[in-house]
């Protein structure tokens, strides 16, 4: 079995993330952990950062988590997680 790829989420990401409820925070967090067994999953649409690197979306609940996969160094990066209609 593959070994999980680590997460590593943005500052202003964390920020948001403390900031929502636990239930909502939890779910969140539990995504990341579905991300890093299943780093090669897309989401529910993409986006160009302003580089022009391919960025996954996937919604959850009310919020956005914004991420790309670094493969050669098995990391999730989370960029951004906002409220999913902004």
């Amino acid at each position: 079995m593959n070994e999980p790829y680590g997460v590593f989420v943005r500052k202003e990401a964390f920020e948001f993330l403390s900031r929502c409820r636990r239930a909502e925070r939890e779910r969140i967090l539990r995504l990341m952990d579905t991300l890093a067994v299943s780093p090669h999953r897309t989401g529910d649409y993409s986006e160009k950062d302003d580089v022009g690197r391919p960025l996954e979306v996937i919604v959850e609940g009310r919020v956005a988590i914004v991420f790309w996969a670094d493969h050669p160094v098995k990391e999730i990066k989370v960029v951004e997680i906002r409220f999913a209609d902004r």
